[in-house]
């Protein structure tokens, strides 16, 4: 009787600590999903319309650059534009995609002096999950873009630089809100 007893005892605190344990699991779900520069579309909605939106221009753009903060502004975007220096070095264009990618840019609108010099820190916005968005001129193919080229998506120059500012605005509030930018 005692070892029946024992028996019963020792069933009942193994079943109470499995018990116990199953319930301490909680539920578990998977994390939500970074927008990536693949993605045509987020599962979470795009991305926080205060997200920096990267900007990075050919030297002389002072005035696109200007248009493209007051557009992006206006739209209640928080962009950081830079425009390389005057030697038009396609070195401070990568170093400034770079430290664009390093603050958490969602997105990158760029118009490359150099674009082939560009492919390396544009494959490290793409991994980083940065989309990248090319002004006028395609960039050189790099394997990642929706379109052959390194480029998420292009904006077309246009006919005049209102254009070019009015289709980025237009881009980057479609990829703020999880949408597939309509672009050429």
């Amino acid at each position: 009787m005692a070892v029946v007893l024992l028996r019963v005892v020792t069933a009942t605190v193994v079943i109470g600590a499995a018990l116990a344990l199953a319930g301490c699991q909680g539920t578990t779900s998977a994390a939500p999903t970074p927008v990536q520069s693949t993605d045509l579309t987020s599962s979470d909605g795009g991305f926080d319309r205060h997200a920096v939106i990267g900007v990075v221009l050919e030297p002389g753009q002072d005035t696109l650059g200007a248009d493209l903060r007051a557009g992006l502004t206006d739209a209640g975007f928080a962009p950081d534009v830079r425009v390389a220096p005057a030697d038009g070095s396609a070195a401070a264009q990568r170093t400034a995609v770079d430290q664009l990618v390093r603050t958490g840019a969602k997105a990158l609108l760029v118009r490359a002096v150099d674009a082939s010099a560009l492919t390396g820190v544009i494959q490290t916005a793409h991994d980083a999950g940065v989309v990248v968005v090319s002004l006028g001129d395609p960039l050189p193919t790099s394997g990642t873009g929706g379109d052959g080229v390194s480029a998420d998506y292009r904006v077309p120059a246009g006919d005049d630089q209102a254009d070019l500012v009015s289709g980025a605005v237009d881009v980057v509030e479609s990829l703020q809100r999880g949408e597939k930018p309509t672009t050429d």
